[in-house]
């Protein structure tokens, strides 16, 4: 039986999820602010809860790495690898802006993924085809309108200003905020993604990714 358990605490928004290899089992996502330390294990309690499950019962873990706030991403990353090693489980990190690209689904055309990164800016990456295909970087508002081309999805996390701006942009098309809220159980199946891959979850090469 596969159980795993997915934690994200990248941004002010937080998602945890319980996944069996084939479906969500669970999903809690919230506006943390800067409480995640305060409720993450709260809410991954409960989450397992939920269906009748404990600590006990999970196969693996997988969480976001970033990037993102650098506490932020920081919390979620030491609570997975504590779990991880007093249950000897394996864990798999995931790209955080990947996470935001999958929530575009299969669609036709490029998909720019964006992040809260603090400071007036966002932490964007391309992708196509389900795939990065320019490396993930920082930008300034203005610097993220200039980067899109005709036909781009946007989407993530864009404060009022930064959707107004993006909208403005002739060819390019905006998720709406509810598509655009990361959630644990996309996060999760990118993990089993990686289980059934080959890859073996070691919990010491899982470590916070930050861009610049």
């Amino acid at each position: 039986m596969t159980l795993l358990l997915a934690l994200d605490t990248s941004t002010r928004v937080a998602s945890v999820a319980v996944h069996d290899g084939q479906q969500v089992l669970s999903e809690t996502t919230w506006l943390a602010g800067r409480e995640h330390s305060a409720r993450l294990l709260v809410e991954a309690g409960s989450a397992l809860e939920r269906v009748g499950q404990t600590p006990r019962d999970l196969t693996g873990l997988v969480v976001a790495r970033g990037p993102g706030s650098f506490t932020g991403v920081r919390v979620a990353i030491s609570a997975a690898k504590g779990m991880a090693a007093a249950l000897s489980l394996p864990l798999w990190g995931v790209s955080t802006l990947d996470v935001v690209a999958a929530q575009a689904g299969a669609v036709d055309r490029p998909v720019r993924a964006v992040l809260e990164a603090g400071r007036g800016r966002v932490a964007t990456a391309l992708y196509q085809a389900g795939e990065c295909v320019e490396a993930p970087r920082l930008a300034t508002l203005t610097e993220l309108v200039s980067l899109l081309a005709e036909r781009t999805l946007v989407i993530g996390e864009l404060t009022p200003e930064a959707r107004a701006a993006v909208e403005k942009v002739p060819g390019v098309y905006v998720a709406s905020s509810a598509l655009s809220l990361r959630r644990g159980g996309l996060l999760a199946e990118l993990g089993i993604a990686r289980l059934r891959a080959g890859d073996p979850g070691n919990p010491a090469a899982v470590d916070a990714v930050y861009v610049s």
